[in-house]
């Protein structure tokens, strides 16, 4: 949650169980597509959202989110 924090406090928004389970889901669109960064992107964008952001935090943060996922979050093969 920190590093996520780190990126911009409203991603977890006070709802770290709602950041965790949009992490797994991200997971297993990185176990689907493991090598479209592009479309990883994109699906962290649709997927981490907020009250305040409700149409993602731009390309920028959702590439950090996403590594952020990769590292805490999704089993390594």
């Amino acid at each position: 949650m920190a590093d996520l924090e780190v990126i911009d406090p409203d991603i977890v928004h006070g709802k770290p169980d709602k950041a965790v389970s949009r992490g797994r889901d991200q997971c297993t669109s990185v176990a689907q597509w493991p090598d479209d960064q592009a479309k990883l992107v994109g699906l962290a964008q649709q997927r981490f959202i907020s009250p305040d952001h409700p149409e993602g935090f731009g390309p920028e943060k959702s590439t950090r989110i996403l590594a952020v996922v990769r590292r805490y979050l999704c089993p390594t093969p």
